[in-house]
């Protein structure tokens, strides 16, 4: 006996719908942006930077303006790499995260960021956003002086790490006679209180946390 049910009947062209897409709008953004989420110009910058990225471009965002520069060279890359392997042991031992690819955010502005060559920063570290790491929930970051760029290196972004709050900073530069390393630590009021310069060959002690010391000679090889 057939049953029948009152209704409309299911025609083959006829769809199951999920829920209606969000606005952009309306995605989580991140603690940084508060409830609101970015601004329609800065959602349209954050597209274009995050397209850039998908690109392969590496890109900074200052002043509200996209920095792009194309990808380091070998010799940045190995400097870099000679760094790590002398931090590896007390970032392994303290349970600590090396990344190359995470930016800081750098305050007042929403959304500027800088791209550190190496920063050290702690599993659970807060977050401005998925991309932006807040800077005195880090450890260490590691710049690389670039010879089209030296200045932004030494004097441009130390004060702007020292807004984020990033505790300790490395500057490596090649590009000194003789080739030198800077350490900054302490920031207060948008500047380091505590800096060291050595030269190729004398050895540059880390402040705790990490409290190791350095082979510079190692790192220029």
């Amino acid at each position: 006996m057939a049953t029948g049910i009152t209704g409309r009947k299911t025609r083959q062209h006829d769809t199951v719908r999920g829920p209606e897409p969000q606005p952009p709008s309306a995605r989580t953004w991140g603690p940084g942006w508060g409830a609101s989420g970015p601004t329609e110009d800065e959602l349209r910058r954050e597209r274009l930077w995050q397209d850039l990225i998908q690109d392969g471009w590496r890109a900074e965002i200052v002043g509200g303006r996209i920095i792009v520069s194309p990808w380091t060279e070998r010799r940045h890359a190995q400097l870099v790499h000679r760094i790590q392997v002398q931090l590896f042991n007390i970032v392994v031992e303290n349970g600590w995260e090396f990344y190359q690819t995470w930016s800081v955010h750098i305050p007042p502005a929403r959304g500027d960021r800088r791209l550190p060559d190496l920063l050290v920063a702690p599993p659970d570290s807060p977050e401005f956003d998925d991309h932006q790491a807040y800077g005195y929930g880090t450890l260490l970051a590691v710049e690389i002086t670039s010879s089209d760029n030296r200045v932004d290196d030494l004097e441009v972004k130390p004060a702007e790490y020292a807004r984020a709050g990033i505790p300790i900073v490395l500057i490596v530069d090649e590009f000194t006679e003789p080739k030198a390393i800077t350490l900054l630590w302490d920031p207060h009021d948008g500047e380091y209180r505590s800096m060291t310069k050595v030269s190729e060959g004398v050895p540059v002690e880390l402040p705790e946390p990490f409290g190791i010391k350095l082979e510079t000679d190692l790192i220029f090889r």
